[in-house]
């Protein structure tokens, strides 16, 4: 056999290996000269630890800022602010809005001591910003809800060069895969311009390795022969001692035309997963020890004030809107009595829902007799009562479309009919307009909303909302926001039954409530959150501690109300024969004299309730996912004696009351709350009377309580 190749062949392939050693080459020369919108392969390692800085950067010319306090204090941010600080402002997310997380709730705390201000220190090995995806934005980073640290400055700047150091040895994944270092001169959340990005897609296209820990790194927009006309003298002398000898081969973005006063590390992914779905199951974070911003003066840009859109003014609800205790799928409209309506107003009931057939019919004549007839009832008995008129389905156009010009006339003609039936009969609360329609709806669903409140201000529309488990609670977040700017009801309604599964799962319930009640009290609208009395699709039947649970839990939250799903046996969703509060035959359950007391206790504490504001909500440990721990400005200063949710409030005139629940589903618990020193004593409002009940002097401040399963009870604090 011949082993040597003809000499035609051997030519062959040296030469076809050298066309693709030649396009490798190009390949990566391209590459490696993108600039402004892909990482740079010019970045230039200046070492480890703290000696890795250049210093004296445009956050910190002295090198001296520290922090004033310990991050983990959880102090308000005016106090926490560096006496030597050389910005006008911090500002980072998430913090607040749609992503915001209990323990960063400003650039200058954390719980973890491991605040947004610390890439500013200049202490890399001390110092770091670390946020956890499972507390911070629902899953990670993303374009819709990017992570971000901003400074703003008094004068405005070029920036010529910066430096990134990733965090620690521990976890080298939390270090920020699709980033970009962006400029602003209002600051506004629409208003930021790259300056250099990196979309790596994986670690080949980032500058940040494995082994990269505490290095920082230089990003430039010169080269080592460009240097000494981009930057300042002392800029460039450092740069070159920091170098020792490597040069900058190119540019790693292209330098910015125009000065900003406002700079920002703005992070969309990290190389941890994110977990956007089932955030509950993942443990992956974002971790950053250093940003050093350099730049030479410019000119401040004119940034001409924007014209605010001006949004009409939401209309507050009726003033004499009750603490609302109601249902869903009541009597049917055959059996729409007077003594089924007795029987509910026994039950401690005080509004009533439309019956579970009637719901979504159109309009007729029957219909109308039938709800003339439930008001009536309603009157007699004490109640309110929702109405269900099928006449809104006329002449609307589509749902999900807002109203076109040419609908209006014929939609207003449709609501003006409606107000017109009922409006005037005493036991009327308001119009039930839907389900659980999905964002589409809102524009239409917020013209119809807003018209009612226009021309009938004494009467509530009602709409109910999807729970955060329904989507994601980052985007629940996002739309329930949307939702309040869109809509502005005169209050939110949403569904929580996911806790009542079959070995409980909470994982969505405290988020939810933390979340609603964060944005509606922002917003200035009341919230009613309705809970599960069924057995159904998984969910248990209830105890009493369940049921007992559920209300307090939404009390301690704020509620303005209470509604069960369901009042009457649900056939084709019920599991079974399960009951609601009433059986198959329509007799009453267990569960009905169970949510009787509770519905006559919290009824006597409904005129107190309806006058307080939530003013924060604070847990136990074990911490349930999406609460807060108890913060300094909380009245309680400590809590022991078990798992427990405490509720703050404060009324018209200030006065603070707390009301505390027992978080266990099974056990009695006694609990031992150490109050701020100010505080004197306690009176509870009483579940009998409503009243409250002669103040009980504090010994060592301490209030002892002693709560059922799931029970809760409403103290006023009283001042020395």
């Amino acid at each position: 056999m011949n082993n040597f190749l003809p000499l035609e062949k051997i030519r062959g392939e040296l030469l076809l290996k050298t066309q693709q050693a030649v396009a490798i080459i190009l390949f990566l020369v391209f590459a490696c000269g993108l600039t402004a919108f892909q990482p740079a392969c010019a970045v230039e390692s200046l070492g480890k630890g703290n000696a890795g800085l250049l210093g004296g950067d445009l956050t910190d010319p002295t090198d001296t800022i520290e922090f004033l306090k310990d991050p983990g204090q959880g102090l308000p941010e005016a106090e926490m602010i560096p006496a030597k600080a050389a910005w006008l402002k911090l500002t980072c997310a998430p913090v607040s809005g749609p992503y915001a997380i209990p323990h960063q709730r400003h650039p200058y705390q954390s719980w973890v001591g491991a605040p947004a201000a610390g890439i500013f220190m200049n202490k890399p090995e001390q110092t770091r910003w670390y946020v956890d995806f499972k507390e911070g934005g629902y899953g990670g980073p993303s374009r819709e809800g990017p992570y971000f640290t901003a400074i703003q400055f008094k004068d405005a700047f070029i920036l010529t060069h910066f430096t990134v150091t990733p965090s620690g040895p521990d976890a080298p994944d939390r270090d920020p895969k699709d980033w970009a270092i962006q400029g602003s001169n209002t600051g506004a959340e629409d208003d930021w311009t790259d300056i250099y990005v990196c979309n790596a897609k994986d670690r080949s296209e980032s500058p940040f390795q494995p082994d990269s820990r505490i290095e920082t790194f230089l990003f430039t927009s010169f080269d080592s022969a460009g240097m000494d006309k981009a930057v300042t003298p002392a800029d460039a002398k450092k740069i070159t001692a920091k170098l020792a000898g490597k040069t900058i081969a190119k540019a790693d973005f292209t330098r910015p035309t125009k000065a900003f006063t406002h700079f920002r590390i703005v992070i969309y992914s990290c190389f941890n997963p994110s977990a956007v779905n089932w955030i509950y199951r993942t443990s992956s974070s974002l971790a950053l020890s250093q940003l050093e911003l350099f730049g030479v003066p410019g000119a401040k840009a004119d940034t001409p004030n924007k014209v605010a859109k001006v949004e009409p003014a939401a209309l507050p609800p009726p003033v004499d809107a009750p603490f609302m205790i109601t249902y869903w799928c009541g009597p049917s409209k055959a059996d729409t009595t007077l003594e089924r309506y007795k029987e509910l107003a026994e039950c401690g009931f005080n509004v009533a829902f439309a019956a579970i057939d009637n719901l979504w019919e159109p309009a007729t004549p029957a219909q109308e007799e039938h709800n003339k007839k439930v008001l009536d009832f309603c009157q007699q008995v004490g109640m309110k009562a929702f109405i269900w008129d099928g006449t809104i389905l006329r002449g609307v156009g589509k749902w999900d479309q807002a109203p076109t010009p040419e609908d209006i006339p014929q939609l207003e003609k449709a609501l003006d009919e409606m107000i017109a039936r009922y409006a005037s009969h005493p036991a009327f609360l308001g119009f039930i307009l839907g389900d659980e329609m999905g964002a589409g709806v809102h524009p239409k669903l917020g013209f119809v909303t807003q018209y009612l409140l226009r021309k009938d201000p004494t009467h509530v529309p009602y709409y109910n909302e999807l729970p955060n488990y329904a989507s994601a609670p980052k985007r629940h977040e996002k739309e329930l926001i949307a939702f309040l700017k869109t809509v502005r009801p005169a209050f939110y309604s949403w569904d929580a039954y996911w806790q009542m599964f079959e070995g409980g799962d909470e994982r969505y319930y405290w988020d939810n409530l933390e979340v609603v009640r964060r944005n509606c009290v922002q917003a200035k609208t009341p919230y009613t959150q309705i809970i599960v009395s069924i057995e159904h699709m998984g969910y248990r039947a209830c105890s009493e501690g369940d049921m007992r649970w559920q209300v307090w839990t939404s009390l301690a939250y704020g509620t303005r109300g209470i509604t069960y799903f369901t009042y009457c046996h649900v056939p084709g969703m019920a599991t079974g024969d399960a009951p609601g509060l009433l059986t198959k035959d329509g007799q009453r359950d267990a569960k009905w004299f169970y949510v009787q007391k509770i519905n006559q206790r919290i009824a006597k504490l409904a005129p107190t309730l309806v006058k307080l504001t939530s003013t924060g909500v604070y847990n136990t440990d074990p911490l349930p996912i999406g609460t807060i721990p108890l913060l300094p400005e909380a009245p309680v200063k400590k809590a022991e004696g078990g798992a427990m949710v405490i509720g703050c409030f404060a009324d018209a005139a200030g006065k603070v009351y707390i009301l505390p629940v027992n978080r266990s589903m099974t056990e009695t618990h006694t609990f031992t709350l150490t109050m701020l020193d100010k505080t004197a004593s306690t009176s509870e409002v009483s579940q009998e009377t409503g009243e409250l009940l002669p103040a009980a002097a504090l010994k060592n401040s301490r209030l002892e309580v002693t709560l059922e399963a799931g029970e809760g009870k409403l103290f006023l604090l009283n001042s020395e």
